[in-house]
């Protein structure tokens, strides 16, 4: 039985949250686009690179997402992630859902020093 867009988005969520980038990478389709302003990734191995590369930029953050609005298939989020060294307050994302997955993704974030 497939997941619904909130099943999948709880599930991605709770894996953010504890770091886990092989539990953020299975809910993405294997044809996945993660985009970003630096640029546009592909596929499951371009979505791992990606939240790589955010949990080096935020460990062990503490993540707060006030707005979530779903319309079927689509959800848009803000988002706040603070670690010791730097926080992101401006999180944006978009997410498409298909096929038991997220088939898209947007983000945006700005980096600031917490210190």
């Amino acid at each position: 039985m497939a997941r619904t867009p909130q099943q999948i988005f709880e599930h991605h969520a709770g894996a953010l949250i504890a770091g886990d980038v092989d539990g953020i990478v299975e809910d993405y389709t294997d044809d996945a686009v993660f985009i970003t302003p630096h640029g546009v990734r592909h596929g499951k191995a371009g979505v791992r690179e990606a939240f790589t590369q955010l949990l080096a930029d935020l460990p062990d953050a503490k993540w707060d997402v006030p707005t979530q609005i779903f319309e079927k298939n689509v959800l848009f989020i803000t988002w706040s992630a603070v670690s010791a060294s730097q926080q992101a307050l401006d999180g944006v994302d978009t997410f498409v859902f298909d096929d038991d997955g997220i088939r898209v993704q947007t983000v945006r974030y700005t980096l600031e020093s917490t210190t």
